[in-house]
């Protein structure tokens, strides 16, 4: 038989987080049944564009079709609702009425796959390679307009790639907490330069102490000083460090070193030896200016770069330069020492279950107003959110449901709640305190 006679059969889902995997331009669908629109019983329409709310269809072969016209030229519009909205029996997906109070099903709709011939799904897998190629996650992009006029971003708004779907669409994290995608060649949004953040690495700190003796000379020994002693010598010892970087180092710093034409070459702007005073100890530190985030092959190699200048490159000869301090006295200071030594992130080393367990970002709600916001992981405060309504119960079935979403749990909420408010490295910012001990929290309560 040819097998464009072969008779097409419907596909069988069963969660709406499966349909909406499936749903994606080309794929053809029935009404079934409709409560509010008889006429459209029977017709076969067309998805013609998907967002992460609903998406738009028009009949099939019929572009002057009332249904193919609305919505300026769009098509019909379907609204994916809530999961608690459908009923999947077997082929037929049932979608009830959420706005009655006896929730009867307002439409059946039966869906089937796209067809599609060997030169089009090639051309559709290299136009989907090309928008990978040239969106990569991390990619800043800032929105101009967005062709959606029932859920926007508002124009102005940035974030960062996530990643691209198999159907060409980019998947974003925006900075206000949405994560609804841009479709190339329909929305308007500009890639920005990559956004450079702070990234410290720590060592421990030892130094040499040359005291004078009665007579005005050096002793012949030293006093081994280690980091909390060395905390009365920081401003010395910052202000020895900027004097001995030399000129060419004055835009990458150790980086202009780093010779190997690599991804650690080009996401690390520059890279300068510095100290600070953490946890009532004076640290070595290596302060990194970086593009994106690094994988950990990249953070490995940049870790192994950063330990041969502590130990025979920059800070060789810069152990080897007398600091003078009070009373005096000499001070000899290394960032590499062959005894326990150790490079660690700041999270590494100062917050090691920062990261266990807290999701990057998830939503809640202000007590004082009800509004609706999101907090991020390691950031103080909050951010505003689009979705924001005048009613706070239903912000809080909002956030209650994009954190469903996201697979936030209660705990976890709580934990970013207070590490929001009191910082991340306390125990209230950590979810198993909630799980082990049954903690019970109303809501937040930011100043």
């Amino acid at each position: 038989m040819d097998a464009s006679k072969k008779q097409r059969e419907p596909v069988a889902f069963k969660s709406l987080a499966e349909l909406k995997r499936f749903i994606r331009p080309g794929v053809e669908f029935k009404t079934v049944s409709h409560a509010n629109h008889a006429d459209m019983v029977g017709l076969t329409r067309v998805v013609t564009t998907v967002q992460t709310v609903g998406f738009y269809s028009k009949i099939k072969d019929q572009p002057e079709h009332p249904f193919s016209t609305c919505n300026h030229g769009k098509g019909f519009y379907t609204d994916f609702g809530k999961a608690g909205n459908y009923i999947f029996d077997g082929t037929t997906v049932r979608v009830k009425d959420a706005r009655k109070q006896d929730r009867g099903v307002i439409y059946e709709l039966e869906f089937y796959d796209r067809e599609q011939n060997m030169e089009e799904t090639m051309m559709d897998r290299k136009m989907v390679n090309y928008v990978k190629e040239q969106y990569p996650p991390g990619t800043r992009i800032r929105l101009n307009s967005m062709d959606d006029p029932y859920a926007p971003i508002l124009p102005g708004t940035e974030g960062e790639v996530d990643f691209v779907d198999d159907k060409g669409q980019i998947f974003m994290k925006w900075d206000n907490g949405r994560t609804l995608p841009l479709a190339p060649g329909e929305d308007s949004f500009t890639v920005l330069p990559p956004k450079l953040t702070t990234l410290k690495l720590y060592m421990p700190l030892t130094a040499d102490l040359y005291e004078r003796n009665e007579y005005g000379d050096f002793d012949d020994s030293s006093t081994l000083l280690e980091g909390r002693e060395l905390r009365g010598y920081q401003d010395q010892i910052t202000a020895a460090l900027v004097k001995n970087r030399m000129p060419e180092e004055t835009e990458r710093g150790i980086m202009h070193w780093y010779h190997k034409p690599d991804s650690v070459n080009t996401k690390v702007h520059s890279a300068v030896f510095t100290v600070d005073n953490r946890g009532g100890e004076l640290w070595g530190v290596v302060e990194c200016r970086v593009a994106g985030e690094l994988s950990d092959g990249e953070m490995d190699t940049l870790k192994e770069f950063i330990t041969g200048q502590a130990s025979d490159g920059w800070c060789e000869g810069f152990e080897q330069r007398e600091i003078s301090v009070d009373d005096g006295g000499e001070l000899y200071v290394h960032f590499w020492n062959s005894d326990e030594w150790s490079i660690q992130t700041e999270q590494e080393l100062f917050s090691p279950k920062l990261a266990e367990g807290l999701p990057e970002l998830c939503f809640s709600t202000l007590p004082g107003t009800g509004e609706l916001i999101c907090i991020k992981r390691g950031e103080s405060g909050y951010y505003h959110s689009d979705w924001n309504t005048d009613d706070p119960t239903h912000n809080r079935e909002l956030a209650d449901y994009n954190n469903e979403r996201l697979g936030v749990t209660r705990e976890q909420r709580l934990a970013m709640e207070c590490g929001s408010m009191h910082g991340w490295n306390i125990p209230g910012a950590d979810p198993k305190v909630y799980e082990q001990n049954g903690m019970k929290m109303g809501g937040m309560t930011l100043g």
